[in-house]
């Protein structure tokens, strides 16, 4: 059974259904996994725990990290 794990936070219902319905399709077009095999699950990590480039998401936003 292929698995594909998102780890992110503040995702809409709507987005993550629309991320995993592309996962499901990509795993689909490159295994011969049986549809009813293949699972996505959502992991929502709330900001405080991630850290990007030594910040702390909870004390910066992503673009700031980045630069954009």
């Amino acid at each position: 059974m292929p698995l594909v794990r998102v780890s992110q936070f503040g995702l809409p219902d709507e987005v993550k259904k629309k991320i995993a319905k592309e996962m499901h399709d990509v795993i689909m077009n490159n295994t011969k996994a049986p549809p009813e095999a293949v699972w996505v699950m959502f992991e929502d990590v709330p900001r405080e725990n991630w850290m990007i480039n030594e910040r702390m998401l909870s004390e910066a936003h992503p673009a700031e990290i980045f630069g954009k």
